[in-house]
């Protein structure tokens, strides 16, 4: 049996919406559930706060693999320029921006600008976009072939 590609792309972007959508529900849910104040021996058992931030970090992170697969399916279209001299030195340069961007900047700007939950959930979106997204078309800009001459872009 053969699919159709038009018939696999519709059925990815309906999993999309379907995503994004658990997404938005996963968010109220975190939201207006009521948390358990239980202690033992003096220590709360379930920290609200720290699971709504931890919820709040996987939905920004999930959301952005979602528009970020959606981009590239539609419009990127990125693939891995095999054989790129510079290929291991922009991935370096790449995983360097987000390693920073999740150690240092993060809770320097968007904590501060939106608090913890609203930060965390906008910070992990846009890395996840960063790399999914951004990154990647730097990538297909600035790699170089072996015989020197820039990639062949799509």
């Amino acid at each position: 049996m053969e699919f159709d590609i038009q018939y696999l792309l519709m059925l990815q972007d309906r999993m999309t919406i379907v995503g994004i959508i658990f997404v938005i529900l996963a968010m109220i849910y975190i939201m207006v559930k009521p948390y358990p104040m239980d202690y033992v021996d003096g220590v709360l058992l379930v920290d609200p706060v720290k699971m709504m931030k931890d919820t709040f970090s996987g939905c920004g992170g999930f959301l952005g693999f979602l528009v970020g697969a959606y981009i590239d399916r539609h419009y990127t279209h990125y693939e891995i320029p095999v054989g790129a001299r510079n290929l291991p030195l922009l991935t370096g340069i790449g995983l360097g921006i987000i390693f920073s961007w999740k150690q240092y900047l993060q809770g320097a700007t968007m904590i501060v600008i939106f608090g913890k939950n609203w930060g965390n959930f906008i910070s992990e979106f846009l890395m996840v976009i960063f790399a999914l997204v951004i990154w990647p078309l730097v990538i297909k800009k600035y790699a170089v072939a072996k015989e020197g001459s820039l990639s062949k872009e799509r």
